[in-house]
């Protein structure tokens, strides 16, 4: 936790990213379904179905980059606004999934290197309020912080440590 100290506290760099395709898209009957919102796991996987069904159906290409483009711009509106935790989830998830949207990448404003960026600023941003909460005494709000955090990277050993050395305090505090 020392390290911690000697972090400074810097904004995450801004990624630029291209502005959206211009493409006048009306939904066919059949598809209409795939536009409405849900879970962005279930919208992706109801495209990846269509697109698997009719692989040179053009609409719903555009549909699917449409509601993909939708996601990306509610992630960038919660990094705009300091909420890492849910952008970061948003970029997560994209990043996760992008071969399942291969067909529709040409249309995005986006791609896996922004996405990539986005995420590591999300994390970094993460990782230094979890341990400036911790280091101010905020113990519960370290371990919520550090638990968005493992959302979006599950496997940050670091995090883990972090997690149980705070949860372990905090039972502690609460037993003395």
């Amino acid at each position: 936790f020392s390290s911690c100290m000697l972090m400074k506290e810097a904004p995450p760099p801004k990624v630029k990213t291209a502005p959206p395709p211009q493409a006048s898209v009306q939904t066919p009957d059949h598809d209409r379904h795939l536009s409405t919102p849900g879970h962005p796991n279930q919208v992706i996987d109801s495209y990846k179905t269509e697109i698997e069904k009719t692989p040179k159906n053009e609409d719903v290409i555009r549909n699917f980059a449409k509601s993909l483009e939708a996601m990306h711009k509610t992630a960038e509106r919660s990094y705009g606004r300091h909420d890492y935790a849910s952008a970061g989830k948003t970029y997560y998830l994209l990043l996760k999934r992008y071969t399942d949207f291969k067909d529709a990448a040409h249309l995005l404003s986006f791609n896996k290197t922004q996405l990539n960026a986005r995420l590591t600023n999300c994390k970094t941003a993460l990782y230094q309020k979890g341990f400036q909460e911790y280091r101010e005494g905020n113990i519960g709000n370290a371990i919520a912080t550090w638990q968005d955090y493992l959302e979006i990277d599950p496997d940050n050993a670091d995090i883990k440590r972090a997690l149980s050395t705070a949860k372990a305090q905090q039972k502690n505090l609460r037993h003395n």
